[in-house]
């Protein structure tokens, strides 16, 4: 079977293996029209569930080697439905990075992609086990390339989360962004519940206390998935504050896609994505950040600049289609280098796999033991995170007062 390059990437067939259950905004449905949408634009890409526990789609490598060395029948009846779905594709990509096991990767005879987005805090359980059994890793942290290489990963590549179409409106304009009215100086739109950063994200807020800040753990939760673009489009200055290291979030992308002047945090690897100065604001320090956006509330004309030329950036080199063919490139790379890796895969038989009775019992009270321990460790972790929500949200309400947006 004859491979084009990336001008004629109507020749390769990939299947996209996700863990996204359906629910509002971010699952299976938004999967099927995201795939969809690349597939008008001319990549033959569809998607397989790789849930085979719909009351916990997403599991960590640990219990996953559990669960396959025990020969459990609803992981294998999966991995068995993937083989044969696989008959005819050139290429398998694990999207989320979890639910697949290495060594059932190895069987596959296609071309196989490995994609994470959660390192480097969940790299040990998530990426670190398994993606060097893949023919090449997409990693969506910039940052982290090296990270794999230092496993032993051999083939990695940036693969750039990007915006969603409907993370912006297409009536924007650079005219607008130049000209227009904005009357909110600074957003923040993201959790301030867990320990990585809630310091620098009180600092800030208590810097700019008319902001706009929502998600879990900030005065007023949640922002209504209706009301987020209008208020990306009414402000001025968004500032991107991550966990560690990064840039790795979708704030990365959907801010200067909405003509939001951009300052965000790893300022040397973000420097890799857009030019510093011209098209984005960096910072190292909490501090730094909040003298950049003094400074750029009182040059109103500089932030306006910045901000378009980001726009350009983002909507021409961070779409969807954009990033997507950051995939197929890196394919038409490797995929050539790989032995009897440029036809079609064939079927494998999963069950045929033997599982020895002493394993079975030893791995079925292992796996006992793990569920039993995960049961308790999320219902604690549900009682806590509620209780700690309510106290985070009081006590910004006593720092900075209530604001009305």
């Amino acid at each position: 079977m004859k491979h084009s390059s990336i001008g004629g990437t109507e020749h390769i067939r990939i299947l996209l293996g996700h863990t996204f259950s359906d629910r509002p905004n971010f699952g299976s449905t938004w999967i099927e029209g995201w795939l969809g949408r690349l597939r008008c634009a001319g990549i033959k890409v569809y998607p397989f569930s790789l849930v085979f526990n719909p009351k916990r789609p997403v599991v960590y490598f640990n219990e996953l080697d559990v669960l396959w060395r025990y020969g459990n029948h609803q992981l294998l009846t999966m991995y068995q439905k993937l083989a044969d779905s696989l008959v005819g594709f050139d290429v398998f990509i694990c999207y989320n990075g979890t639910n697949v096991h290495p060594e059932f990767v190895r069987q596959l005879q296609c071309f196989t992609v490995y994609g994470c987005f959660d390192d480097p805090e969940s790299s040990e359980k998530l990426s670190k086990p398994v993606a060097g059994a893949f023919d090449v890793a997409m990693v969506g942290n910039i940052a982290e390339i090296d990270t794999y290489k230092s496993w032993g990963v051999q083939h990695v590549r940036w693969w750039p989360l990007g915006f969603r179409h409907d993370d912006h409106s297409s009536s924007l304009t650079e005219q607008k962004i130049i000209k227009g009215h904005r009357d909110i100086e600074v957003a923040l739109l993201c959790e301030r519940l867990t320990r990585w950063r809630r310091k620098r994200l009180d600092k800030f807020a208590a810097s700019f206390p008319n902001g706009a800040y929502y998600g879990p753990g900030w005065p007023y939760g949640f922002l209504p998935e209706s009301k987020r673009v209008p208020i990306l489009q009414r402000t001025r200055i968004g500032i991107n504050i991550h966990n560690s290291t990064g840039p790795i979030n979708f704030r990365t992308f959907y801010l200067p896609a909405n003509g939001v002047m951009q300052i965000c945090d790893n300022k040397s690897h973000l420097g890799k994505i857009y030019k510093l100065g011209m098209e984005v604001i960096g910072y190292d320090s909490i501090e730094e950040a909040i003298e950049l956006t003094h400074y750029y509330i009182a040059h109103d004309e500089e932030r306006r600049h910045i901000a378009a030329a980001g726009w350009r950036r983002a909507t021409r080199d961070y779409n969807e289609v954009a990033c997507f063919k950051t995939v197929v490139d890196s394919i038409n790379e490797f995929i050539f280098t790989k032995h009897n890796r440029v036809t079609p895969s064939k079927t494998i038989d999963v069950f045929s796999r033997k599982v020895s009775w002493f394993n079975s019992f030893v791995n079925s009270i292992a796996l006992t033991t793990w569920m039993a321990t995960n049961a308790l460790r999320l219902f604690i972790r549900g009682v806590s995170r509620k209780a700690f929500n309510h106290v985070v949200s009081l006590s910004f309400w006593r720092r900075i007062g209530k604001q009305d947006i």
